[in-house]
């Protein structure tokens, strides 16, 4: 008769069985809610994306949806490969603050000390504030536009460096704001070579990839390389038909780490066992930017740190050509999603939060405001165009009030007879008016900005008016000649890459025109109100000067 009595063996593999049976149940009872979240992508003929979910240091769901390449009929699964575009930024973060922890470089130490190409502009610039976005400096990716560089161009970093090189301002006094920057984070990366020895992709391999055991992860620093398992990015151009949407970097720091969602799920377990960096490192990481007013925000070290539905969110995106990804972590919870898209109409951090509300309790603790009734008939106060120094918007009483914000309507939520919020809640508009006069300005106001926006009327410009704006004008920081033309009662902006733009004022000296890359330009006048030139002024990139040369 066999023994009753079981073995060690036998009581730890009925345990490891038990264990199993407890949680796969848990992840198993939420994968068919994921595979519904993301039916539109689970075809053999759209791009899709790849997610993985992470619960108390395991990877409880891993899947693919859609296609790694239309053209030869290759899935996705959860170890394809993505180039993940912003979302590299935290490991580049993550490289410098090793060489602090190892003292080979100080967050508070004048960039200039490791990069003296970079020029003096009067004011100093420390490490801290490339990580945190601060800088002031000029964002590459629309200088590059600006200067007639297609983003699907090939671009390396030495170009960028030249780019830098030539660059006269700063769009703010280091500090004082922050305005997103790519450009920090290829300096970053070029200070990781100086104090290193190593190229960013060779020394995050040794000190981050292969100590975690990201097999299938490198910065991607040839445009050239082959990547086998790799996936390649689309636009949408109507209803299931697709177009190609090259991305040739060759630079690296900003973006260009290459990953799958398995890979990604191992970095993010390295937050909780900091298996690599330790303790001290994880909380640099953390280190939420302060502004020299004192203004704290939500950005830290390439991370944004804020809550969904009162739980504790990290977490960081990316968007390049048709790469669309984020990756976020719930620390109270020990939950962490991941989604790869290589689609540019995905919206990964939507799609995350969907996935999230299954496995988080709401832990909100705020009062829900009461819904106030606006009087409908008042809203016609608001209607009509405003403008910042930066752009134009329009309030449009339509059944309701919107903002339009370029060509998109943004509806407006009445928080009291003059204020209204936008954007889900992320922003307020409080009009200012007297009586039952149009209002004169909104104040915009975000988490991170405040923006006085003023009424204004389009001008009314003559022929003899037109004439007087028509020249070519050029930037001494970028070899990039416009042209300005009047043709049909229209002003033209030409440049010998794009399409010719057709400017409309805002007012005399304030123009918009449909180029992303230079939306906003504002004219410059001598004493006696003759044209000198204009200034872009538009997004990422402030007061940049184009001289009126003919």
């Amino acid at each position: 008769m066999a023994s009753m009595k079981k073995s060690v063996t036998e009581i730890l593999l009925l345990a490891i069985i038990l264990t199993s049976c407890e949680t796969r149940p848990a992840a198993d009872s939420k994968s068919a809610e994921i595979d519904k979240l993301f039916i539109p992508w689970n075809n053999p003929n759209s791009p899709g994306a790849a997610v993985a979910v992470m619960k108390d240091g395991e990877v409880i769901f891993k899947k693919g949806y859609g296609m790694a390449n239309l053209e030869y009929n290759v899935p996705i699964t959860p170890s394809s490969i993505f180039h993940i575009a912003s979302e590299s930024k935290q490991y580049t973060a993550f490289c410098i603050v090793l060489l602090a922890q190892e003292g080979k470089l100080g967050l508070d130490d004048d960039i200039r000390k490791y990069l003296p190409y970079v020029p003096d502009f009067g004011k100093t610039i420390t490490i801290r504030q490339l990580i945190q976005h601060t800088s002031g400096l000029r964002d590459q990716w629309q200088l590059l536009a600006i200067g007639g560089q297609s983003l699907d161009d090939v671009i390396t970093q030495k170009q960028i460096i030249k780019l830098i090189e030539n660059q006269r301002e700063l769009n703010f006094e280091p500090g004082t704001q922050q305005r997103y920057c790519n450009t920090g984070y290829t300096l970053l990366a070029e200070i990781v070579r100086k104090v290193s020895g190593k190229s960013l992709r060779e020394f995050a391999d040794d000190r981050i990839f292969k100590p975690l055991g990201m097999n299938h992860t490198h910065f991607h620093d040839d445009n050239t390389e082959i990547v086998p398992g790799r996936t390649y990015s689309y636009d949408s151009i109507g209803k299931n038909k697709y177009a190609n949407s090259p991305l040739n970097y060759a630079t690296v720091g900003a973006t260009s780490l290459f990953t799958t969602v398995e890979d990604e799920a191992k970095w993010l377990h390295n937050y909780e066992t900091m298996q690599v960096g330790g303790e001290e490192a994880i909380r640099q990481m953390y280190e939420q930017t302060v502004l020299d007013d004192g203004t704290k925000l939500q950005y830290a070290f390439a991370l944004v740190i804020d809550t969904l539905k009162g739980n504790v969110r990290i977490g960081h995106g990316g968007a390049d050509a048709g790469y669309r990804t984020y990756a976020v972590r719930f620390p109270e919870e020990n939950l962490g999603i991941i989604i790869f898209s290589n689609l540019a109409q995905f919206n990964p951090n939507g799609m995350a939060t969907k996935v999230a509300s299954l496995y988080l309790t709401d832990k909100s603790v705020e009062k829900k405001q009461e819904k106030y009734e606006a009087d409908p008939s008042s809203f016609a106060l608001y209607g009509g165009s405003f403008h910042s120094d930066e752009q134009a918007v329009h309030v449009v009483d339509s059944g309701g009030l919107y903002l339009e914000y370029g060509k998109q309507p943004f509806l407006l939520t009445p928080l009291s007879d003059s204020s209204f919020s936008v954007f889900g809640g992320y922003a307020t508009l409080t009009f200012n008016r007297q009586g039952n006069q149009l209002a004169s300005t909104f104040r915009f106001k975000s988490k991170d900005e405040e923006v006085l926006f003023t009424r204004y009327k389009k001008p009314n410009l003559t022929e003899e008016d037109r004439a007087k704006y028509v020249g070519t004008y050029e930037s001494e920081e970028l070899e990039a000649p416009y042209h300005i033309v009047n043709e049909n009662g229209n002003l033209i902006l030409r440049h010998r890459k794009y399409s010719d733009a057709v400017m409309t004022a805002i007012t005399r000296d304030q123009f918009s025109t449909p180029h992303w890359w230079m939306g906003n330009i504002i004219f410059m006048r001598d004493t006696n109100g003759s044209i000198t030139g204009f200034e872009v002024n538009d997004g990422r990139v402030l007061h940049l000067r184009f001289m009126k040369v003919m």
